[in-house]
């Protein structure tokens, strides 16, 4: 028999339900008028933006011991952050050791995401991780579920101390006889991070601007170990996780797949480029041997991928080299990694939806799993918001300094959306003003355009209580 049967008064209006059936509480981590995942990201990295400025802004952070502007040591902690690379002054010897330790664990946290690097506190104090805290953890890896999240994170923390620890082990035995013992150590362990990491801040780099690799084009190891990090790193976590428990590429989900196959596709159509564009280039590669200049191609194929370190003057590229240059820095590298981009996996829908449409299917199919239709349209949001950004950045930077190359303005500009660091060196000749227009674009590229729209706009659960009729426009 029931006890008691709750009645809900219809008005032609609306339903008014009884408050004996009304939820009574709703906790607050799960609450969206409450809790914005979004801007606590933006917040997040905000703060640790701020405190790298302070901290760079000391006299002990330069070798000199004077201060220095404040739009340096803000453009400085932003790219460290938003794992970017560009410089307005050189790292190697413009900052102190105590500064290049603030721009390494900066570059760190930057890479990790803040929340990977708060949750190794909660680790080693054994506190339980909440469900805003997982939902935080989820947005920062672009993830759509928070289930397993945790034992994601766990595992990128492990793995990301192994291959920066083999990578700085490498690089140390290369470094060491030209820069000693303790010297060599801290460069092997400076590069791995920063290679990992997607950043491309370097310390060899004492001969000019964005010199980077270029004493070291010919060192196989040392250059083969760095874009083994920048290619690892910049797969992606979930890709690891996603390796590591089912061994097989057929057992692999679609979005590994994916990223595997573009990954490989990207490095392989930019090396074909870069090598016979640059191969009778005078200013890059006409004096290389065959095998320095096949691998000098292989590294400018993967850096602009959001690796940022270079052997050859970005500058004296050939055309179609800085064309394909900045089309692969917009694609970037894998979500949920510390590259930057609009992504690779977002590049490969659209591009697969434009074949679709020229054969006339009306669905979009991938290793036979069907995309849905909402992820296309996401995948052109992105892109064209990319897009617009990079625009807008160009056209302001070109108003503010007319005097500078236009295609190097273009170039930085995407660089600095796409968090790559690869420079034409215009970085820095600009301006304070300009400088915070780069700035700003920076942290819009490692946060994302979007994350960062919602976070100013999304006010509350947003429902289409309408379905408005269909129709069809010209195109």
């Amino acid at each position: 028999m029931v006890k008691g049967i709750l009645l809900m008064r219809v008005t032609p209006d609306k339903i008014v339900i009884p408050e004996e059936i009304k939820p009574k509480h709703r906790h607050p981590a799960v609450s969206r008028k409450k809790f914005n995942p979004a801007r606590s990201l933006v917040t997040g990295f905000f703060t640790i933006i701020i405190i790298g400025t302070v901290l760079l802004k000391l006299p002990i952070a330069t070798n000199t011991r004077e201060s220095v502007p404040l739009t340096i040591s803000l453009f400085t902690a932003t790219s460290a952050t938003c794992v970017t690379g560009l410089v307005a002054v050189n790292t190697a010897s413009t900052w102190s050791l105590f500064g290049k330790i603030v721009i390494l664990c900066m570059i760190q946290i930057g890479g990790l995401g803040f929340m990977s690097v708060t949750t190794v506190f909660f680790f080693l104090i054994n506190r339980k991780i909440d469900l805003s805290q997982r939902l935080l953890m989820a947005q920062s890896l672009n993830l759509h579920d928070r289930h397993g999240v945790v034992g994601l994170v766990r595992h990128a923390l492990v793995g990301t101390i192994i291959f920066e620890s083999l990578g700085a082990i490498v690089l140390w035995f290369r470094f060491y006889p030209v820069y000693g013992a303790w010297k060599g150590l801290g460069m092997g362990v400076f590069h791995s991070i920063s290679a990992f990491c997607n950043a491309g801040f370097n310390l060899i780099g004492d001969i000019g601007h964005y010199s980077s690799f270029s004493d070291h084009s010919e060192d196989a190891v040392v250059l083969s170990t760095i874009m083994f990090l920048v290619v690892i790193g910049g797969l992606g976590f979930f890709v690891w996780e996603d390796i590591l428990r089912n061994r097989r590429f057929s057992k692999l989900h679609l979005h590994s797949k994916m990223v595997i196959m573009i990954t490989i596709f990207l490095i392989g159509f930019g090396w074909l480029i870069f090598f016979f564009a640059e191969r009778s280039n005078p200013a890059t590669m006409a004096d290389m041997s065959l095998p320095d200049a096949a691998l000098a191609g292989l590294f400018q194929s993967i850096m602009p991928r959001s690796g940022g370190f270079s052997v050859v003057n970005q500058a004296s590229l050939s055309g179609v080299s800085k064309m394909t240059s900045m089309i692969l820095m917009l694609i970037g590298g894998s979500a949920g990694s510390a590259a930057g981009g609009i992504k690779n996996v977002t590049a490969g829908i659209l591009f697969l939806s434009a074949i679709r449409s020229l054969m006339g299917k009306k669905r979009l199919a991938v290793f036979r799993r069907t995309i849905p239709e909402q992820q296309i349209v996401s995948a052109l949001s992105i892109t064209i918001l990319a897009l617009t950004a990079c625009f807008i950045g160009s056209a302001t930077l070109t108003l503010i300094q007319p005097e500078l190359p236009f295609v190097g303005v273009v170039f930085e500009i995407v660089s600095a959306v796409a968090t790559c660091g690869l420079s034409q060196g215009v970085t820095p000749d600009l301006v304070p003003a300009a400088r915070l227009i780069v700035t700003l674009f920076m942290f819009s590229g490692r946060v994302g355009i979007m994350t960062v729209g919602m976070a100013a706009f999304l006010k509350r659960d947003h429902v289409e209580s309408v379905k408005r009729p269909d129709t069809w426009i010209m195109m």
